[in-house]
C-alpha cells in the first residue's frame, strides 16, 4: 500500500503517514526509491482482522 492509500484509508494527511513511519508508529518497506506500508501489519494496527488468504473464508466478526 501506498503512503497515499494508507492516508486516504486512515483519513489523515500523506504527511502524518510519512511522519509516522520516521517515527515508527506504523510499519514501512524501502523499494528503491519508494515507500511501502504492508497492508495486513496496517490492518492489524487498526484492529480489523483479514481474511484467511490461504481458505479464503472471511475473517470472524468483531461484534
Amino acid at each position: 500500500m501506498t503512503i497515499a492509500d494508507a492516508a486516504r484509508v486512515l483519513g489523515v494527511d500523506v504527511r502524518t503517514v510519512s511522519r509516522a513511519m520516521q517515527n515508527g508508529d506504523l510499519p514501512a518497506l524501502r523499494v528503491g526509491r519508494r515507500f511501502l506500508l504492508p497492508r495486513l501489519p496496517l490492518l492489524a494496527r487498526l484492529g480489523v482482522e483479514a481474511a484467511d488468504t490461504a481458505s479464503g473464508a472471511p475473517a470472524a466478526d468483531p461484534r
